[in-house]
Order: C-alpha cells, then structure tokens, then sequence
C-alpha cells in the first residue's frame, strides 16, 4: 500500500511538474522581453542575469520596437525565438536561443544583436576567412564581436589607402573643362570634366565633390558641387556649373574628392575587394 503510495505521489509530481510546449514558449518569450526591455533602459546588470554572455559582447545595437515573430522548440529542448527591431529606418532580423538550465529560461547565443553584423567590417571578416561561424554557433554574436575587434584596425587601414588612391586618381580633366569667371559677379560658370581612373564608383554619399581654388599651390576654397552625385569607375563625367560663389581671390584651380563617410566607401570596397587589396 505504501509503495502504491509512492508511486501514485511520483506519478503526480511528475505529471504536475512537466511544461506544455506553450508554456515552455511563452516563458522564453518573457525571459526575451524582459532582457530586450532592460538593455532599452540601459539596465545592464539586469541584462547580464538574464543573458550572461552577454557581457562580453561589448560593441552592440539596443534592439528598440523589438517584436517576436516565431518561437520554436528545438530538438535539443532549447527554444529559439526569431525577432526583428528597428535600426534607424530599416528592421533588423534577430535571433535568440534559450536554455532552461533548472532555474528557469536563461539566453544561451544571439544573432543579430552585435553591432558589427552584416557591416562591411562583417563581410569583410568573412571573405577574407577571418570569420567562419555557422549558423547555430553557439556564440555566434559573442565571436563576431571578437573577430571584427581583431580585424577592425586593418579594416580601417584599407579603406583610407583607397580613399587616397581615390583623392589622387579622380581628377579634373583640363583639356575638356571649360570653367570661367563670371564678369561682375565672383562665381565660376562653365563646365568642370571628372575622369575617374580607379575601380570605384565615387559618389556624393561617400565623398566630397569639390571645386578647389588655389593660392600658392595651397587650397584657399572649397565648392562643393552639389549637383556631381555620381562617377562611374574608369569613366569621365562632364558637370556643368552655374554660378559658383566665391570669396577666395585665386585663378587657379582644380577638383578634389576626399572621403566623407567611411561606412558608404567600405561598403564599395567590398564589393571591389579584389580591386581594393591589389593597391
């Protein structure tokens, strides 16, 4: 009688004790809310209880708007819960994987959540075989993280090596240009002819377009020519000018393009690694 006892009390604890894969969902999902609530707020010590690598990320995106689209209960027994959130204009796909290491759901990984994923310094890890990592790593944002520190240097080295070559190869072509002083007014007018003797496609996003003045071989003025938005590699581009002003006393100039924003060039640098390495 007592051992129909116990087993009818064992029986019970064990039917009370186990989870419905919706409620084993529905606690993963909260553990997930609460850590993408507490990283929004800039809690941290809270975020590391709940995702403990996480604190060794160090560089990552605070994932606001976040919304969980699935949640999945893997064959392992872990649940892996797909999400997106807003960066900037655009929705970001993010990854979560989870454990119940006896005290509840804790995040074992991420994907998505490091703010190094899919930049150029990423591709960049990744072609060059700095970074190989599967889709189920199991810290894949933690090693990405490391990877892209590693490389970031480099990385940084290549792209103002092009930006120079780039200063130094997209040049006014004067036997084309046709650029003159208006008469009564100080500005030019006229028609300004780019050539474009590297790889790149140089646009206005990635670099300044300018008109430059001299005195003395040294630039006096810069006029940025807001209507160039675009130089095709290996290509000459005719621009015609109306009315530049100017206050710098000089009648000597010629045509500059200096880097302006290095996230826009590296990612034309990616797309021309091969090109981009040979310099």
């Amino acid at each position: 009688m007592k051992d129909k006892f116990l087993i009818i009390a064992m029986f019970l604890f064990l039917f009370s004790s186990c989870k419905s894969d919706d409620q084993k969902k529905k606690e993963a999902n909260d553990v997930v809310e609460k850590f993408v609530h507490e990283v929004t707020l800039e809690n941290y010590n809270a975020a590391y209880k709940l995702y403990p690598k996480f604190e060794t990320m160090g560089s990552f995106w605070i994932p606001r708007d976040f919304e969980i689209e699935s949640t999945i209960i893997e064959v392992d027994g872990s649940v892996s819960i797909y999400g997106n959130y807003k960066k900037g204009m655009q929705k970001n796909e993010l990854k979560f994987t989870l454990n119940d290491i006896g005290d509840g759901y804790k995040i074992n990984s991420s994907k998505g959540l490091s703010s190094f994923y899919n930049t150029p310094l990423f591709q960049f890890c990744k072609l060059k075989g700095y970074l190989v990592l599967s889709e189920n790593d199991i810290d894949y944002d933690v090693n990405l993280t490391k990877v892209c520190k590693e490389h970031e240097i480099e990385f940084d080295l290549l792209i103002n090596k092009c930006a120079r070559f780039v200063s130094e190869n997209v040049i006014m072509n004067k036997q084309l240009s046709n650029i003159y002083k208006e008469a009564y007014i100080d500005s030019y007018s006229g028609t300004i002819s780019i050539f474009n003797s590297t790889g790149f496609d140089i646009n206005s996003s990635a670099f300044n377009l300018e008109l430059c003045l001299y005195q003395n071989d040294e630039v006096c003025e810069r006029i940025s020519l807001n209507n160039m938005y675009v130089i095709n590699a290996n290509s000459t581009v005719n621009n015609k000018l109306s009315y530049l002003s100017f206050s710098c006393r000089s009648s000597k100039y010629g045509f500059q393009a200096t880097l302006k924003n290095k996230d826009d060039f590296a990612s034309e640098i990616i797309d021309k690694l091969s090109y981009a390495e040979r310099l």
